[in-house]
């Protein structure tokens, strides 16, 4: 048996789905009446790091459709069934509920939680129907279905009363404040429903009182609703007394497209703060391909290492006669780990270019374990040697491969 999520779901929606039986035996199967003949839909559902089990009403099989008998491979094919208005019952109401289900005595179900289109969230569930088939004198037989996934959209907002959507959007503001999982699943309900949420999220955003990691994913649903208030939003996190906050502005504030706020995470990442100024460079290569100049040299200039080092990756994405020499220059840097980058960056380049192969030896003069290795490694890429530089290698053998590069540099140099 096989049960087949119909579509996207909607919270407070329909939520359409059927059910498919075939003989496993590959044989006739009697099947007993349609009358006496139900099923019912578990589905597990994941908000933040709560999981949550819910049971449906009884699902009953259609009369007019219900064969005397399953025949062979060919599987029949039922509904589709509506689960969205039926009712449904938590975790802890499911031994009493299955054991009234499986006894016929209906008088005995538990206290219901609700409709199940408003009892479940937006977001990713997985689903089992189980199919009770009654025999006479005897218990019943319980086939189930594999566990199927199924996606649970947002409400339609315009068909909601003013009421029930206060509630929603209130319930989904609350949910960004749980835990990180949860508020990524907060951005993704957000992002679906697009530009009529933005005012809440907005208000959400500035509020400082949240949690850190509930205001950095708010900050992200912000850039991922292209809208001038969103964007407007964004220049104003520019100045928010979180540093997360402002970083999450610079890596995902170009998604936007917008000059104002292009031109604001520019004038940031220029003012000497370093952090932000590493997270503009990754914002602008990942989601524009282009880096502005200013943002590029803020990087190349800057006191933090970690800055440096992210302009050398941006660099080498572009491989001009200008970023090699940028590149270069960095291979001279004060920190091992910006020269190891440079170095790296380079023997991706394909370029072995005189100028870039001498800074590369050149550099095997300074202080440095990890970055001679990459410095090593980059050099074998780009020539047709092959000298690994093992930082774990007694110093005889160190300083025996540092004196093979460079004899090769001077014997092949122009």
């Amino acid at each position: 048996m096989a049960v087949e999520p119909v579509g996207t779901w909607r919270v407070r929606g329909p939520m359409p789905f059927r059910v498919h039986v075939r003989s496993a035996a590959g044989s006739p199967v009697r099947l007993p009446p349609a009358a006496t003949t139900f099923g019912w839909m578990t589905v597990i559902q994941t908000v933040g790091d709560q999981r949550d089990t819910h049971y449906s009403g009884k699902v009953p099989m259609p009369a007019e459709s219900w064969p005397e008998q399953v025949a062979g491979e060919t599987p029949l094919r039922f509904g589709p069934f509506d689960l969205g208005p039926g009712t449904s019952y938590g975790r802890k109401a499911a031994r009493p509920l299955l054991t009234a289900y499986l006894s016929g005595k209906d008088d005995d179900l538990p206290k219901a939680a609700g409709p199940m289109n408003r009892t479940l969230k937006a977001g990713k569930a997985v689903v089992r129907f189980t199919l009770c088939l009654t025999r006479e004198g005897g218990k019943p037989a319980i086939v189930k279905s594999e566990p199927t996934p199924a996606d649970i959209g947002p409400p339609d907002m315009a068909s909601l009363a003013e009421g029930d959507r206060k509630k929603f959007l209130d319930d989904l503001m609350d949910q960004f404040n749980t835990s990180p999982w949860s508020g990524l699943q907060a951005h993704n309900t957000c992002v679906g429903l697009g530009a009529e949420v933005l005012p809440r999220v907005i208000a959400a955003a500035r509020d400082t009182s949240r949690p850190g990691h509930a205001r950095l994913w708010l900050t992200t649903t912000l850039a991922d609703i292209r809208d001038p208030r969103a964007a407007q939003a964004l220049v104003a996190l520019l100045d928010d007394p979180a540093g997360g906050v402002r970083n999450v502005v610079a890596y995902h504030g170009p998604k936007q497209r917008s000059k104002a706020l292009d031109d604001a995470i520019v004038r940031k990442a220029s003012a000497d703060d370093a952090q932000l100024a590493a997270w503009a460079l990754l914002g602008f290569m990942v989601h524009r391909d282009t880096v502005p100049e200013s943002v590029l040299a803020a990087g190349l200039d800057s006191r933090d290492p970690k800055a440096r080092g992210t302009a050398a990756e941006v660099l080498a994405r572009h491989a001009s006669d200008e970023n090699l020499g940028h590149l270069v220059r960095l291979l001279s840097d004060e920190n091992e780990q910006v020269r190891g980058v440079a170095a790296k960056m380079l023997g991706g380049s394909n370029r072995p270019d005189p100028k870039v192969l001498g800074a590369l030896v050149k550099a095997l003069d300074r202080p440095g374990e990890s970055a001679r290795q990459r410095i090593c490694q980059a050099l074998s890429k780009l020539t047709s040697e092959n000298r690994p530089y093992n930082p774990t290698a007694d110093a005889t053998t160190r300083n025996a491969t540092l004196a093979a590069w460079k004899a090769w540099w001077a014997a092949s140099r122009p």
